[in-house]
């Protein structure tokens, strides 16, 4: 099931603040630290798991496994018994993890960032063309100021125009139809 890119983006940037606190503690060395790097993982897999993404939720899993198996003593790297310096091991593998999941979650996020700014682009463009074109004026722009009049306004220009329903099907092909009337009116709060 296809999300909403605007939840999807909010909710790839809240991990990452929580990623950021994260490393807040293993930075200051708190005791704190495992717990709550545990928790993150947990609630970043349950993300992925939700969502159906199955790459990632593997990638959370195996840094999990890492760091579990480091904590019972043993090297996953040398695959032999760790007796000394197992904190500084366990230390050192939270980083790794973090360091990929940072990775990862700027990838998502960029990807995600992108289809939006791509969207609003292309949403612009035709708006100001229909604003040079007479189909839109200003009087029009102001009555588009909640969601549903700029759905209702936009599924009414899809019948009547093969330029913007086949741009609408290019959207709909990365976008929920709702993200598209939130970027109308991002682009309609712009231009009033």
């Amino acid at each position: 099931m296809q999300e909403l890119v605007h939840h999807s983006t909010q909710t790839l940037e809240f991990h990452l603040d929580k990623l950021n606190k994260v490393q807040e503690l293993y930075l200051s060395k708190s005791f704190d630290f495992d717990a709550h790097f545990e928790s993150f993982l947990h609630d970043l897999f349950d993300y992925f798991k939700a969502k159906g993404n199955t790459t990632y939720e593997s990638e959370v899993l195996k840094i999990m496994s890492t760091v579990s198996t480091v904590k019972r003593g043993f090297n996953p790297v040398k695959m032999e018994k760790v007796n000394v310096g197992k904190r500084d091991l366990v230390s050192g593998f939270s980083f790794n993890g973090i360091e990929n999941i940072h990775g990862f979650l700027i990838d998502l996020l960029s990807k995600e960032r992108r289809k939006l700014e791509e969207s609003e682009e292309l949403l612009s463009g035709l708006i100001i063309s229909m604003y040079q074109n007479g189909i839109l004026d200003d009087d029009k722009i102001k009555e588009l100021h909640t969601i549903s009049k700029i759905e209702t306004f936009w599924n009414q220009l899809l019948p009547q125009n093969t330029t913007i329903a086949g741009i609408n099907k290019k959207l709909r092909l990365t976008l929920l139809a709702e993200d598209i009337y939130l970027i109308l009116e991002k682009i309609f709060a712009k231009i009033s």
